[in-house]
């Protein structure tokens, strides 16, 4: 059984970051942000939190994700990579970031945008308990306001947490 974990992602760890997110298989797939960007949400600015996915002592992927509370929206998972895919490492560092927010105040939810055809990513979340989520025009708005509106060919879904 392999260990999957998330540690805060360190400066030293940017290029590892870099390399999976330009890497010509990712590249389509996946936003592309510059190191300063990155550096930036390692740094916690704008309530922008940068996980390292570990597996087994290794760099396996990361998670950037922000924190939306103040505006009532959550926690946003802009972002989850990993280098292998198909061998849960995804699923497992997202359960982790789950986990970490569960007992936080003020987290209603955690909420992501997704491709239209990005059927295996939509199964892992549906596994993980998110759901299509599709606000009306005056909650999308502070959705928006507080991460940004999915593009053409995506939409959010959400998992709420659980009443106490």
């Amino acid at each position: 059984m392999s260990n999957v974990h998330l540690r805060r992602t360190q400066l030293e760890d940017l290029p590892f970051v870099t390399a999976l997110e330009r890497h010509p298989g990712n590249r389509d797939l996946i936003g592309q942000w510059s190191d300063a960007e990155h550096r930036a949400a390692i740094d916690s600015q704008d309530h922008r939190e940068h996980w390292l996915i570990e597996r087994d002592g290794q760099r396996a992927g990361y998670l950037i994700a922000y924190d939306c509370r103040a505006q009532d929206a959550g926690f946003y998972v802009k972002r989850i990579l990993v280098s292998d895919k198909e061998r849960g490492t995804g699923t497992a560092g997202l359960r982790a970031f789950l986990e970490s927010k569960a007992a936080l105040d003020g987290v209603s939810c955690v909420w992501l945008i997704v491709r239209d055809n990005n059927a295996r990513a939509q199964a892992v979340y549906r596994k993980l308990g998110f759901e299509r989520f599709d606000p009306a025009q005056e909650e999308a708005r502070r959705f928006d306001t507080a991460a940004e509106p999915p593009h053409e060919g995506c939409f959010r879904m959400r998992r709420v947490k659980p009443s106490a």
